[in-house]
């Protein structure tokens, strides 16, 4: 138990921090990777991955980082419950280090853009809001496809190469599936990272709009990114884990 939690926690704050950290980099104004665009942010989400699942098989963990895939897992009978919880217990709390960390290095850059900037470091958001039912189905659809890979790497003959198949299989989401919603498919990498947005501003002094009131998070938007993943971690494990 010790080591899932080890492994989990450090994997996910890996991959927030180089995650996030890479959204940020290229969409604030004044950073040296300002306008690296989309691709610099798919590929660098990859690299992300591919950081945080081998340091979670430092520990043996499966390089889950990710409560869809952990579900997957145990829906289809290869973790016990107990195991199941300090999986995602320490994805969580990876995923609110690894964004504290992410936010003290960009403060600088914080304090100088609008909100709907510094939400994008945070937590994803759909190009159609009111295409709810799109949404989900493109989160639910694209963490099928990461939990399904993420399986055949952890019980495969490969699982050396995990962190390199399931990092391509998160590239070849964001390059085909990722332009609509954001590509979350993973809940705590959008809902821990929105819970710290949500308490940067409300804490702080500095951190206000224009008129002084306070900013948004869009927590009308953030149950698809989480729902919907879970589902597919339900989903995966029922019809092809078992």
């Amino acid at each position: 138990m010790l080591n899932i939690f080890l492994g989990e926690f450090l994997g996910t704050m890996a991959l927030i921090l180089l995650g996030n950290g890479v959204v940020a980099n290229a969409s604030f104004k004044k950073t040296l990777g300002s306008n690296g665009g989309w691709i610099v942010i798919v590929f660098g989400w990859a690299f992300a991955v591919f950081v945080g699942v081998s340091i979670a098989n430092i520990w043996h963990t499966g390089g889950h980082i990710n409560p869809a895939v952990t579900i997957g897992q145990w829906v289809g009978g290869n973790i016990t419950s107990e195991e199941a919880l300090v999986y995602m217990a320490s994805q969580f709390a990876g995923a609110l280090i690894g964004q504290v960390i992410v936010n003290i290095i960009y403060w600088q850059h914080i304090k100088e853009e609008e909100n709907q900037v510094v939400l994008g470091m945070h937590s994803t958001g759909p190009t159609h809001p009111k295409s709810w039912m799109t949404n989900v189905f493109t989160e639910f659809v694209g963490t099928c496809v990461l939990v399904l890979m993420a399986y055949f790497a952890i019980a495969g003959t490969w699982f050396s190469s995990a962190p390199l198949a399931i990092s391509f299989a998160v590239l070849a989401i964001g390059l085909s599936l990722g332009g609509t919603t954001g590509y979350a498919i993973n809940p705590f990498r959008d809902l821990a990272p929105r819970i710290i947005h949500k308490i940067m501003y409300k804490t702080s002094t500095v951190l206000k709009t224009s008129n002084g009131t306070m900013v948004s998070s869009n927590w009308k938007y953030a149950i698809i990114p989480v729902v919907a993943p879970v589902l597919a971690g339900i989903t995966v494990g029922l019809f092809f884990l078992n």
